[in-house]
């Protein structure tokens, strides 16, 4: 089924739908996300891992995008490391 000739997700139609078909949301696709496992694993071993740090080991494994994003991961992938230590001090 098309409206505005863009293909509907065939569940309208009662079929299965198709992974392929899925509306990928707005905006560009994140450059990051492929590296988010392992960023993810580089600060579980080392919690304290600057930014930069991980920016630099990104690079090296291919990462090509803007530091603004990776820190935005970074800084998502942290909470809740962040999370237990916020009543101390």
């Amino acid at each position: 089924m098309a409206v505005n000739g863009t293909e509907v997700n065939g569940s309208v139609n009662g079929e299965a739908p198709r992974p392929w078909a899925q509306p990928r949301g707005v905006g560009r696709p994140s450059t990051v996300a492929p590296f988010a496992p392992q960023i993810e694993a580089w600060l579980r071993e080392t919690p304290g891992l600057s930014g930069a740090d991980v920016l630099r080991r990104a690079r090296e494994v291919g990462y090509q995008g803007g530091k603004s994003a990776l820190y935005e991961l970074v800084r998502r992938l942290r909470v809740p490391h962040a999370a237990g230590h916020a009543g101390s001090g």
